[in-house]
């Protein structure tokens, strides 16, 4: 597919936009297993001792993400590089957004109130349970759209972490070649760019009066608008 490597990267922007919502919540990442990884190690020892149950929450992420892995790396059997199946994908993943910024919206979820009532309850000593529903959605469908732009061949932008990202922007012996010569530099940069546009927006939403949860509103409308452009995509000639 012509520029299928735009959407991929918009990925990205959707991975800074929930995972700096998420985080601001839980105090852990939906996108980012890295982290959490290191979280789960931290929780071996309690630590850190001011977040109850963190462990809990970086494995439900993990393993929710792997989950994803592992029933959206089914569509290969189904045609994965087809618009039907690219749109319908998208469209899952969109849809499983919106849910979780409906729990964050309604209340069900008090964490996603506000940062002052996700620091109050980071300082609890026991856990809100209900905080596990939007990390477990989100971590489910980022498993969704990593195997998305590996089944489509840009392994540069796995559209969840960056630190391979950096590595590879700079080891690259063409990384100052002209923009039209060294298109895989350019998706690595356009992630960088991206990721960081999208954690920046979701900071400010958080900060504002729109709140938590117009952050995964946006994120699930990305996701969607995504989704009704594989549908409407044009092979390339």
């Amino acid at each position: 597919m012509h520029h299928a490597d735009i959407p991929v990267c918009l990925c990205s922007l959707v991975s800074g936009l929930c995972d700096s919502i998420i985080f601001n919540a839980s105090s852990v990442f939906a996108s980012m297993q890295t982290g959490n990884t290191i979280f789960l190690a931290l929780g071996t020892t309690s630590l850190p001792s001011n977040v109850p149950l963190m462990w809990l929450r970086a494995l439900c992420s993990i393993v929710a993400f792997q989950l994803g892995v592992f029933c959206f790396a089914k569509t290969r059997h189904i045609k994965p590089r087809s618009n039907g199946t690219l749109g319908a994908t998208f469209l899952v993943q969109a849809t499983i957004i919106w849910i979780a910024a409906a729990l964050a919206q309604s209340g069900v979820v008090p964490a996603f109130q506000s940062l002052s009532t996700a620091e109050d309850l980071h300082h609890h000593e026991s856990m809100d349970y209900s905080i596990l529903g939007p990390i477990i959605l989100l971590a489910f469908q980022f498993g969704g759209q990593i195997v998305c732009s590996r089944q489509l061949g840009f392994n540069e932008v796995p559209t969840n972490v960056l630190t391979s990202v950096y590595c590879d922007i700079f080891n690259d012996p063409n990384m100052l070649a002209k923009w039209t010569e060294n298109p895989k530099r350019n998706r690595r940069i356009s992630s960088v760019i991206l990721m960081l546009l999208g954690g920046t927006i979701g900071a400010v939403l958080c900060r504002s009066s729109a709140g938590m949860s117009s952050a995964l509103w946006i994120a699930g409308g990305v996701k969607f608008g995504i989704s009704m452009a594989w549908f409407a995509w044009k092979p390339k000639a």
